[in-house]
């Protein structure tokens, strides 16, 4: 049970899990399948994951010869267009767990 609320990632809903053997093995499968897909929602972005930083660290390499806080800035705005606000990008595991309940419903399963 610990389990399936782990890779669920959330604590609202109570996962009845399917009483019988054959419903079981199914929502075993589903865990498997979800902990697939969460890998792959979290492989899409590790790509690009640190580029805000990297980008970052650029500006502040071109930047830096700059001694005048005026033109400092424009050199920044002008090799950093989106700012400094840059947020690396998060893994999406929404469809994942949509999936996932829907299939611990069809082996036999609910949530309340």
């Amino acid at each position: 049970m610990l389990s399936t609320l782990a890779l669920c990632g959330c604590w609202a809903d109570k996962v009845h899990r399917p009483t019988s053997a054959a419903g079981a093995i199914c929502a075993e499968q589903c865990d498997q399948q979800r902990y697939s897909c969460n890998s792959s929602a979290e492989n899409l972005v590790s790509g690009s994951r640190g580029s805000c930083q990297s980008q970052r660290e650029h500006v502040e390499e071109r930047c830096s010869p700059w001694v005048k806080d005026s033109d400092k800035q424009r050199c920044q705005l002008v090799n950093n267009p989106g700012g400094p606000s840059c947020v690396d990008p998060s893994p999406d595991y929404g469809s994942c767990t949509t999936t996932w309940r829907s299939c611990i419903v069809s082996c036999g399963g609910w949530f309340e």
